[in-house]
């Protein structure tokens, strides 16, 4: 989810588990029979607090394995551009575990998208894996974005 603050900048978010200075751009799940709309706008209001309204489908990435390039999508983000309308910025659902927002031009954006892709530390049981990859796989997402939010 990109939100769009009345600024015109963009909200990320750390994790107090994230390696220092891993802000990203918020994301959320979709539950079983739950659209991808309302998935959007209760995940938005669940980690953020924000009043929003959708304004616009940014991208679709589709996520395959190394090994298995050939094989149906492991995982797809779906981003979409909401602007804020109102509320107060927190956390209504604390086991995000959310430590702080930063908010970002799209040019900004870009350049924690390289950073992201350049986290070093190891991996922890909580991810599964090793940060860089995750930091890999969460810069897709933040240039794709600024891609759509450029052109």
């Amino acid at each position: 989810m990109a939100v769009r603050r009345p600024n015109g900048k963009l909200l990320t978010a750390i994790k107090t588990f994230y390696p220092r200075g891993a802000y990203r751009l918020p994301t959320g799940g979709i539950h079983l029979g739950e659209s991808i709309h309302d998935a959007l706008l209760r995940e938005t209001h669940e980690e953020t607090g924000l009043e929003t309204a959708v304004r616009r489908f940014l991208a679709t990435i589709s996520y395959r394995g190394r090994s298995t390039p050939t094989e149906p999508p492991l995982f797809h983000t779906f981003a979409f551009l909401l602007d804020e309308l109102g509320g107060t910025l927190g956390t209504l659902d604390k086991g995000e575990r959310i430590e702080g927002w930063r908010e970002m031009t799209t040019a900004e954006l870009r350049g924690q998208a390289a950073v992201l892709e350049h986290i070093a530390t190891q991996g922890t049981a909580g991810i599964g894996g090793s940060w860089a990859d995750w930091g890999r796989f969460r810069a897709v997402a933040q240039r794709a974005v600024a891609d759509a939010l450029e052109s």
